[in-house]
């Protein structure tokens, strides 16, 4: 049996937060190491039990060393960064001291930012490929928002991308990633890999795989994947507010032994990317369309709710999770009834914890910085608490643990509606930020959205997994904040210029 070790350490960083990713940050998201790895990963929708299901399937004894994450934020910090490498470097060394190592699997993101360290995973592949030597095979899977690098190829044997956003697919291609080292250790295959980075930046508000462009562009490629000299090839839309020279759109074609045929696939692939790069712009309404929209519903939830997202404070992509814009807006609009999720403000949380129910003035939201817009004034009373904890239903990430830390439903009206007769908004305001991503964000705090007429959302692209299918309609608005679409708003450094649609190209 095939001796192999594996590890997750994730991150994906936006370069224009205001909030640095400490070593508490990935501590607070999820930490575990060797054996208690194997007990929270199997059976879940997740890097490692796609691992745990692809060792058993391929013959593999797999070696589990360290699994740790953290939600999108800033730049990871220097001890962060020297801490879990450090870790994961003397876990190799514990794996290599229990007998020879036939192959290392990694789950990375590909869009890590360190104080030390633009690539972060070139540094981590780069380190793993000196503690193992040349000889040993590693294979890494990478978010579809990776922003690849020549480094990261050249210290992998094999990288493989997710096929689909919202990520429904990170264990599938950690299975695969599993079969793919077995044939290499059996000395099978010999990858030969071509990366090409087209000078194209699109945000992810269009990148969602069931939609063209990334629709055609994923069945190219598998068709492309279909030919028996091709071991994989990925297509990483890129994460722009990393604001690192690799930023961007890339293509990654590994083939077995054959160093033209992946050079010439790739160069196809990416020129077809390039031709369709307009098809990334667009799908953002304005708030007025939202208004519209809002107007326009019926008074009973029949059909499902109305989605309204804001995608300038998603937490995923590394905003705070803090803006109160969604809020003010329905306020504003009149809404009755809508539930929003989500708010991070643990101040506001311990302050409605202490009202003992009863409506108290809060200042929510807006505290992190000044580009998520200011906080909003509400009249508020705790209808729900909680300890924020659940369990993703799925699709995405299905079976694994969620912590929002000490959270409150505030029900919230105006704060010059001292009669309690205005229009009033459950908002789910919370100690930690993450993207909803699940219905039972909503369901754990005694909120069933299917019976709403209107849902506000945090996201981007994530939410549509298990949203969409119960919406009558999604309508994206751009609050202020870091992780919208319209890159004019953030001031990059660090990336390759001229890009497009930065650049006219």
């Amino acid at each position: 049996m095939l001796r192999v070790a594996a590890a997750q350490f994730s991150h994906e960083t936006n370069r224009f937060s205001a909030v640095p990713t400490d070593l508490a940050a990935f501590e607070a998201s999820g930490l575990a190491f060797e054996e208690a790895i194997l007990a929270l990963a199997r059976g879940t929708n997740a890097a490692f039990g796609g691992f745990l299901a692809g060792a058993e399937a391929h013959g593999l004894d797999l070696v589990p060393i360290l699994s740790v994450w953290a939600t999108p934020s800033g730049v990871v910090t220097r001890d962060a960064m020297e801490t879990l490498l450090g870790w994961l470097r003397d876990g190799l060394g514990r794996a290599r001291a229990g007998g020879a190592l036939d192959g290392v699997l990694l789950a990375l993101h590909g869009a890590m930012v360190a104080e030390t360290v633009d690539d972060a995973e070139g540094a981590i592949l780069a380190m793993v490929r000196t503690e193992v030597g040349p000889e040993t095979p590693i294979v890494a899977t990478l978010d579809l928002h990776a922003n690849i690098s020549e480094v990261m190829v050249r210290h992998a044997d094999v990288l493989i991308g997710y096929d689909t956003y919202p990520h429904v697919d990170m264990a599938e291609r950690a299975h695969e990633a599993c079969g793919v080292l077995a044939r290499l250790a059996r000395r099978e295959i010999w990858p030969t890999a071509a990366l090409r980075k087209p000078p194209m930046l699109p945000t992810s508000q269009r990148m969602t795989t069931d939609r063209d462009p990334m629709r055609a562009l994923l069945a190219h490629a598998h068709r492309l994947e279909a030919a028996p000299r091709v071991i994989n090839v990925t297509v990483a839309g890129g994460f722009p507010p990393a604001d690192v020279p690799d930023a961007g759109f890339s293509v990654l074609v590994t083939t077995n032994n054959d160093s033209d045929l992946a050079a010439r696939l790739a160069d196809d692939l990416a020129a077809g990317a390039w031709e369709r790069r307009a098809e990334f712009l667009g799908g953002v309404s304005s708030f007025a369309d939202a208004s519209t929209a809002l107007r326009a519903l019926p008074e009973a939830p029949d059909g499902g709710p109305l989605l309204v997202v804001d995608i300038g404070d998603n937490p995923w992509t590394g905003g705070p999770g803090d803006s109160a814009e969604l809020v003010r807006f329905l306020l504003a609009e009149g809404v009755d009834g809508a539930a929003v999720a989500l708010i991070k403000d643990p101040e506001a949380v311990q302050a409605a914890l202490a009202t003992n129910g009863k409506p108290v003035r809060l200042s929510l939201g807006g505290k992190t910085d000044w580009l998520h817009g200011p906080p909003l004034d509400v009249l508020g009373e705790v209808r729900f608490s909680s300890d924020g904890r659940y369990v993703n239903e799925g699709p995405m990430m299905a079976g694994l643990p969620v912590d929002l830390g000490p959270s409150v439903v505030l029900r919230c009206r105006r704060p010059d509606d001292t009669e309690m007769r205005g229009p009033l908004v459950d908002v789910l305001v919370t100690s930690r930020a993450e993207t909803p991503i699940d219905l039972n964000v909503f369901r754990a705090h005694d909120i069933e959205p299917t019976q709403r007429r209107v849902i506000g959302l945090k996201g981007k692209g994530h939410f549509r997994a298990a949203f969409e299918p119960i919406a009558r309609d999604v309508i994206l608005v751009e609050g202020p904040g870091i992780t919208g679409a319209d890159l004019s708003r953030l001031p990059f450094r660090n990336i390759r210029r001229p890009i497009w649609p930065l650049d006219p190209l």
